[in-house]
């Protein structure tokens, strides 16, 4: 006799009428059903109760291929599966989105504003379906809000923003940097914003102080008939010795230790 496998499993029902038929990892469509746990691994996690949501979930066609072959049992899990699949394969739409404002696409013309309104719309559906908090769903009569599953709003240095979009907008304001570099380096640091602020921060005054220290010591070596790169690396060695000393310091130092006697 088969085995109704279904009936081991709860089906999660939106509340709102208008989240029925939604995909509950983002939002499109939903015209499939994804399991968690996958039925082929249902026998597993009964036998040695292992730990599981049992629920049937709606999923559009795309979610549904992302989690083909995930043995993952918990709708978190899975859902953040999608979401961090999502992200990577609409990476270049959504960089495009968090690079761009309304006001700069509105001042473009042509095959420009073409192109990267269509890449700005794109990535915008890309950014909201990888960032899709589900919806209130009914389980056994009971209802369960989506705030379970609620990501954080994004923090930059004390202050919140309701949605990335927004924060890298202000953030390019504030620090005057560039909103395309900053979508760019989020991967490189977990998509936390701050890092990425004092990483470029950061790179941006090991940049100054390269020119300082190149525009003082070409002078240094034109005035005393020397090589920039010797007094560069002269420099370069008595701030090493000492990290206090100051550029001209290290320049007077390495006058009286050495220059004057040739």
């Amino acid at each position: 006799m088969l085995v109704d496998i279904d009936q081991f499993y709860r089906q999660l029902r939106a509340v709102h009428a208008n989240d029925y038929h939604l995909c509950f990892y983002c939002g499109c469509i939903a015209c499939q059903k994804d399991y968690a746990p996958p039925r082929d691994h249902l026998h597993s996690y009964l036998s040695r109760s292992l730990s599981a949501d049992f629920l049937i979930v709606p999923a559009c066609k795309e979610c549904s291929v992302f989690l083909k072959g995930s043995q993952l049992p918990l709708v978190e899990q899975r859902r953040q599966l999608v979401q961090n699949k999502l992200k990577q394969k609409y990476k270049q739409a959504i960089h495009v989105y968090l690079s761009w404002s309304e006001d700069e696409v509105s001042e473009m013309e042509g095959n420009l504003l073409l192109s990267i309104s269509a890449g700005v719309k794109l990535g915008e559906e890309s950014f909201i379906r990888s960032s899709y908090i589900g919806y209130d769903f009914e389980l056994d009569g009971q209802r369960n809000s989506k705030s379970h599953f609620v990501s954080p709003v994004v923090s930059v240095f004390g202050q919140q923003f309701n949605d990335l979009k927004t924060a890298i907008t202000a953030c390019s304001q504030r620090y005057d940097i560039y909103a395309a570099q900053l979508s760019e380096d989020l991967a490189k640091h977990d998509n936390n914003l701050e890092a990425v602020i004092l990483d470029i921060q950061d790179q941006q005054q090991q940049k100054a102080y390269r020119r300082e220290l190149n525009s003082q010591c070409l002078r240094f070596a034109k005035q005393h008939k020397l090589s920039r790169m010797q007094v560069v690396n002269a420099v370069e060695r008595y701030i090493d010795k000492n990290a206090d000393l100051t550029i001209p310091q290290a320049l007077q130092q390495y006058y009286e230790q050495r220059v004057q006697y040739y």
